[in-house]
């Protein structure tokens, strides 16, 4: 287990935020996407896309269903929505396969082109458990891998791998921050026993079997694991657990991520990383970082009735109080 401290890990975070200035162009502090939301589900995928937006990230788009997309675009103007995922209560029950089949190519079509201007993606957000639509995200996955790009899966898109590993099985380009319950699927399915091991154990374990992506195990302290070496992002956070909160993390970590990227680009040489730590490891931390802060200082103005949109309304305090330095 990787032994610096979490004020190390402050200093070390901090290193790899963009520094802002005027004379930066849109999107030099990350684009980000979140493919979700359905007709059931609108709240997450909007705190995920907007915990981009106030994290620091310039862009940020939602890729959802077309009963999705109406509702998402009033929560907030400055989210880009694309209403391009298939939802089969929107089809005849007896859709021939041709047709269905058409429906699958042009839903992924348009997102493929979208895909490629994105630092980081976000899946799963709201995604629900419409059998179109995963056909089609399986499939964007499977582009994203194949080109290289950066995810981070949570909620429906953690259902959807957890049920199809071999997706990000072997690939290092790829953060999963399951809550107790979706980590315990994995566990399942990796035949990992939960029973008398450590937390650092269990998350090691399922980590070193996935063999490539990182693991983010949500909880009092976040574990995060690449199967070779354990941190943690410790802190007090908020004695609330609001639906929403996961989704809040979801998105700093995405921008974290993009922000990491940009920073590689200019390093290169990934053993120069502040505190020699992967650059996704250091990047979850850093998401996971923030969203405590601003759940600790929520939870102080709110006490009980704190909702994940309170949280959100604290990120620019949080963001001041740890970066201040780099605005």
């Amino acid at each position: 287990m990787a032994t610096h401290s979490q004020e190390d890990m402050g200093k070390f975070s901090l290193e790899v935020v963009p520094q802002l200035s005027s004379e930066l162009s849109k999107g030099a502090s990350g684009k980000v996407a979140t493919i979700g939301g359905c007709r059931e589900y609108t709240g997450a995928p909007y705190f995920a896309s907007m915990t981009c937006l106030r994290v620091g990230a310039d862009l940020s788009h939602v890729f959802c269903t077309s009963g999705a997309a109406t509702v998402i675009k009033s929560y907030s103007p400055e989210l880009i929505v694309h209403p391009y995922l298939p939802d089969s209560t929107d089809y005849d029950d007896e859709l021939p396969e041709d047709k269905k089949q058409k429906i699958f190519d042009e839903s992924l079509g348009a997102i493929k082109h979208w895909l490629e201007r994105f630092d980081t993606i976000i899946i799963g957000p709201g995604l629900g458990r419409d059998e179109m639509v995963h056909h089609v995200v399986i499939e964007a996955i499977k582009w994203m891998r194949e080109n290289n790009k950066h995810m981070v899966l949570d909620a429906d898109g953690l259902y959807i791998v957890t049920k199809n590993l071999d997706l990000v099985k072997g690939y290092k380009n790829c953060i999963l921050t399951p809550n107790k319950n979706e980590f315990a699927r994995l566990a399942k399915q990796l035949d990992v026993d939960l029973e008398d091991k450590s937390r650092q154990d269990q998350v090691e374990q399922i980590a070193k079997k996935l063999n490539g992506p990182l693991l983010v195990q949500k909880g009092a302290k976040d574990g995060i694991s690449d199967g070779n070496q354990t941190i943690y992002c410790e802190g007090n956070g908020s004695k609330r657990r609001a639906g929403g909160q996961g989704d809040v993390m979801t998105g700093a970590i995405a921008t974290h991520l993009a922000w990491i990227l940009t920073y590689q680009d200019r390093v290169q040489d990934p053993s120069k990383f502040p505190g020699g730590l992967p650059p996704l490891m250091l990047a979850a931390w850093g998401g996971c970082h923030i969203a405590r802060v601003a759940a600790e200082l929520s939870f102080a103005a709110h006490k009980r009735s704190m909702v994940a949109g309170d949280v959100i309304d604290k990120l620019g305090e949080a963001i001041d109080k740890l970066y201040g330095s780099k605005t």
